[in-house]
């Protein structure tokens, strides 16, 4: 495929520094892209060339002029949505899906925690938690950050350089805790967590931000409440063509129907890959990030 837009992720910084290798080097960074079909292999259906489309690899690939990609992967972009959408929609939409619809269902009138919710996950997930009828307390580092996490429909915004989080998740909640929490963060955070999650909540542990956490505190589980623990990964999310394409409908889906719409909060050359590595690592960027292809 002739590649676009590239998609820039936490995970690719770990990915070029060698801390979360996956790849010898010499690759190209970057999991996720957005393009139009140029060839097909030998014996792949469903697709023509001159189809858009987006993929997620799982290996670093994107950032490049051209990425041949398994065609199991690729999933159509439907009118109506833009390379630039798409590609935001892919590896963080459909984080935020899982989060959402699997790691913990979330119902109307419950009340979840976003840690980062500010972030390329975190917004989005605002979002659906919000259409789905649910409260978010966001938590964010900053005062535009805090602005920006309202606008996506938190309802309350909790600024972690002013405030003692875990006392402003207590009087946010009166007491009870969050029904889920959503921590991208780790190391730095986890115990907050786990203390924040309501009585037979969920505390949902998808990203090591701080770092990895390596030992949980069971004896804080049971302080909070008999509460559970789980720590999903995306891969284990979008096993198959099917898993995929069903996720990156209801994405669509209600993109097109305007309860979800991404924000961007920068675009890179193709030779500034660099520099968007180091802005995403320094955990002051809102929205998604983009590297532009052509």
């Amino acid at each position: 495929m002739r590649v676009t837009v590239g998609g820039v992720n936490f995970a690719d910084v770990g990915m070029s520094t060698g801390a979360a290798r996956r790849t010898p080097p010499p690759f190209s960074p970057g999991v996720e892209a957005a393009g139009t079909i140029e060839a097909l292999g030998e014996g792949v259906t469903g697709f023509a060339v001159g189809d858009r489309v987006v993929y997620w690899n799982g290996l670093p690939s994107a950032f490049a002029e051209y990425a041949v990609v398994p065609a199991w992967r690729l999933v159509k972009v439907p009118a109506g949505v833009t390379d630039e959408v798409a590609v935001a929609l892919m590896v963080q939409g459909t984080t935020a899906h899982y989060l959402a619809t699997d790691s913990h269902a979330l119902k109307a009138g419950e009340t979840c925690l976003i840690w980062a919710a500010a972030g390329g996950v975190g917004h989005l997930l605002t979002q659906i938690a919000v259409a789905k009828g649910a409260r978010v307390v966001a938590i964010v580092g900053g005062e535009e950050k805090t602005r920006f996490a309202r606008r996506m429909g938190a309802a309350v915004a909790i600024d972690r350089r002013e405030r003692d989080v875990a006392e402003a998740v207590k009087e946010a909640t009166e007491g009870l805790g969050c029904d889920a929490v959503y921590d991208s963060v780790g190391a730095a955070t986890i115990e907050t967590s786990l203390l924040a999650t309501k009585r037979r909540g969920t505390c949902v542990l998808y990203g090591g931000a701080s770092g990895p956490v390596t030992t949980v505190d069971t004896s804080l589980m049971a302080r909070a409440g008999s509460i559970f623990f789980t720590r999903p990964g995306l891969a284990d999310h979008l096993r198959n063509a099917e898993e995929i394409n069903g996720r990156m409908a209801d994405l669509f889906a209600w993109h097109l129907a305007g309860s979800l719409t991404p924000q961007f909060g920068g675009e890179y050359a193709l030779a500034e890959v660099p520099k968007a590595l180091t802005e995403i690592a320094s955990g002051q960027t809102t929205g998604k990030l983009i590297i532009r292809i052509r």
